[in-house]
C-alpha cells in the first residue's frame, strides 16, 4: 500500500473513515502524522485517535488499543507527513525505456522509475500487486509478472537486495526534465500521454494526463471535475438566494 499525499489521504479519513479493512494501524500513524502537522498537542491528538476509534472501530475497546495508540502517536510525532511531492522523469530516462521491445516492460519501467524518485532515490518496497497495478498490467498470471521483473532485472535496468527493497538503476537527474508528476492518481497515463497514445490528453486546468471519454469530450480530471462541479453548484444557489 502507497500513500503518495499523506495529509488528503488523513482528511478523507476524517471525512469517511478507515479506507482498507486491515490497515488500521498504518492509517492511525498517517492520521496521528496529520494531527501534528496542523499543530496539535499530543494529549490532544491522543484524544482525536481515540474519538476517531471508537467512531469507526466496531466493538473499540481502549484497554486493547492503549498500547498501539500510545506507540502511534510516539512514531508519529517524530515523522514526517508526506504531502506535495513532485516526481520529473528526465528525456534520457524516457529514452532508455522506450529502447525495450515489450510495452509491459515500458509500463513497468516508468513505474518503477517514478517509485524511485518518490522515495527521494533510496531502496524502496513495494508489493508485486500494487507495482503491477500502478503500471496498468493486470490481465497476466504470476510466473508472467516475475518473468518480466526478471527481464528488466537481467538488463540491467532494476535490481532487489536480499531485504525485497527495490531500486532502478537508469537514472539521470543532469538532463532535460520531460514529464513532471505532482498528481500520482494513474500517473501511468503520463506516460501514455508522453508516448502518443491516441486515447489520452490534458485535463485543461492542470494539466494532468486523463483518458479520454468515449464521446471526446472530457475536459477535466477528477479533482478538477469536482471543485469545478462545486463551483457550479456554488454559483447557482447565489443565484436562486438573489432570485428569492
Amino acid at each position: 500500500m502507497i500513500v503518495f499525499d499523506e495529509k488528503i489521504y488523513a482528511e478523507n479519513m476524517i471525512k469517511k473513515g478507515f479506507h482498507t479493512k486491515n490497515k488500521n494501524v498504518y492509517e492511525l500513524h498517517i492520521l496521528a502524522k496529520y494531527y501534528f502537522y496542523i499543530g496539535k498537542e499530543k494529549e490532544v491528538v491522543k484524544d482525536l485517535l481515540i474519538k476517531f476509534c471508537e467512531k469507526h472501530i466496531e466493538y473499540f475497546n481502549i484497554d486493547e488499543w492503549y498500547g498501539v495508540i500510545n506507540r502511534t502517536i510516539s512514531v508519529a510525532n517524530k515523522g514526517h507527513l508526506v504531502t506535495g511531492k513532485s516526481v520529473d522523469i528526465t528525456k534520457n530516462e524516457l529514452e532508455t525505456i522506450q529502447q525495450l521491445e515489450d510495452i509491459r516492460e515500458q509500463k513497468l519501467a516508468f513505474t518503477m522509475m517514478v517509485l524511485y524518485k518518490f522515495y527521494d532515490c533510496k531502496r524502496f518496497k513495494v508489493t508485486i500487486k500494487d507495482l503491477f497495478e500502478l503500471s496498468d498490467v493486470t490481465t497476466i498470471n504470476t510466473d508472467t509478472k516475475l518473468k518480466l521483473l526478471h527481464s528488466l532485472t537481467f538488463k540491467g535496468l532494476i535490481d532487489i537486495d536480499m531485504r525485497g527493497r527495490r531500486w532502478v538503476k537508469f537514472s539521470n537527474e543532469n538532463n532535460k526534465v520531460e514529464i513532471k508528476i505532482n498528481n500520482f492518481e494513474q500517473f501511468i497515463y503520463e506516460y501514455y500521454l508522453y508516448t502518443g497514445f491516441k486515447d489520452f490528453t490534458n485535463c485543461i486546468i492542470c494539466n494532468k494526463a486523463i483518458k479520454k471519454s468515449i464521446n471526446c469530450i472530457k475536459k477535466y480530471c477528477n479533482k478538477c471535475s469536482e471543485e469545478e462541479r462545486r463551483k457550479r453548484q456554488k454559483k447557482y444557489m447565489q443565484s436562486r438566494r438573489k432570485t428569492c
